[in-house]
């Protein structure tokens, strides 16, 4: 696998967007996953990303990928694993993973392109909310105007008979 990203054009990329072109209503409940189509289009410049979910009780995962390149730029795990950077720190538990072109080639796995920090990092707010990680990625990646974009989580109570 060869990275077709520098760090500064990963990181550009993600400091790229101001507004979702998608409009996305949804209720999540335990164990759904899925994804959001997001762009950026102006005057200078037309961009998209996905955003993939995972959402369950104790493990939530938020992916923020270049749709061009399919590659990660930035993702948030919430959950008890770990991630094992290049240096060999294990990073356990909450953490955000960033677009790391020389974690690429320390790790030399062929796969792994990015670095795991302990959470909070870089402003990025350590939680178990989902909703919340998610407004910690938009922030993140710049996403201001996201209004279209209304995930909320299924709190009814289910009882078995």
């Amino acid at each position: 696998m060869d990275l077709s990203l520098t760090n500064e054009q990963a990181n550009n990329l993600i400091k790229l967007l101001e507004k979702t072109i998608t409009s996305v209503t949804r209720t999540l409940v335990d164990g759904d996953h899925g994804q959001i189509k997001i762009g950026e289009i102006s005057e200078t410049t037309s961009h998209q990303f996905i955003l993939y979910y995972f959402y369950a009780l104790d493990n939530i995962h938020l992916n923020f990928t270049d749709f061009e390149t399919k590659l990660t730029l930035v993702r948030i795990n919430l959950d008890s694993k770990f991630h094992k950077n290049a240096n060999r720190e294990y990073v356990r538990g909450n953490r955000v993973e960033i677009y790391d072109v020389a974690e690429f080639q320390l790790k030399d796995d062929g796969h792994t392109y990015y670095r795991a920090y302990k959470l909070p990092y870089d402003g990025i707010a350590d939680t178990e909310d989902f909703i919340v990680a998610l407004q910690e990625l938009f922030k993140y990646t710049n996403l201001i105007n996201h209004d279209s974009i209304s995930l909320r989580i299924d709190t009814s109570l289910k009882f078995m008979d």
